[in-house]
């Protein structure tokens, strides 16, 4: 039986070494998960991405009326997706009050996704079609922040909204 010695091994170790420290690795980014959105939280605010210096925008957000309306709002996101979300403000256009939803997390690709349905009127989520989708920029265990795109003026808008959790 042969006997192998040190010499001989280090030679092996070293690029093996040198192997796994040049592979590629690609940079890791923390991906937020259903867990981290799931809780109560406050939205804080809502800023616009997209528009030229002194350029204004009046808005309804989300079918309710402008930022003023959701400024301070209060969501309730259980992880068994129903939930809802409460309007304090009553601000012009806005109605105050508890809005009952159903609410998902997917992924696009990388790309977690955030989405819900208004549920209303006795009417079951299966049977609505519409709602809203929001990127997840980031959700922690303090702070989350979604983001949708629409067109204005041919170019896209980035509606950023930024919460808290409770």
């Amino acid at each position: 039986m042969a006997q192998i010695t040190l010499k001989q091994i280090v030679p092996f170790l070293a690029a093996a070494l040198l192997a796994a420290s040049c592979s590629s690795s690609k940079n890791a980014v923390s991906v937020p998960s259903r867990e981290k959105v799931k809780g109560n939280w406050v939205l804080n605010s809502i800023t616009y991405e997209g528009l030229s210096s002194g350029e204004k925008i009046k808005t309804t957000l989300l079918d309710e009326g402008d930022e003023a309306c959701l400024t301070g709002s209060t969501w309730v996101l259980p992880f068994n997706g129903y939930g809802s979300y409460t309007l304090n403000s009553s601000s012009a256009g806005c109605t105050p009050g508890q809005r009952n939803i159903v609410w998902s997390y997917q992924k696009n690709g990388d790309q977690p996704i955030f989405q819900f349905k208004r549920l209303e009127g006795g009417v079951k989520a299966k049977n609505i079609t519409e709602g809203y989708r929001f990127k997840i920029l980031s959700a922690d265990d303090a702070t989350m922040n979604l983001q949708s795109e629409v067109s204005f003026n041919g170019k896209p808008l980035y509606i950023n909204y930024s919460f808290s959790k409770q």
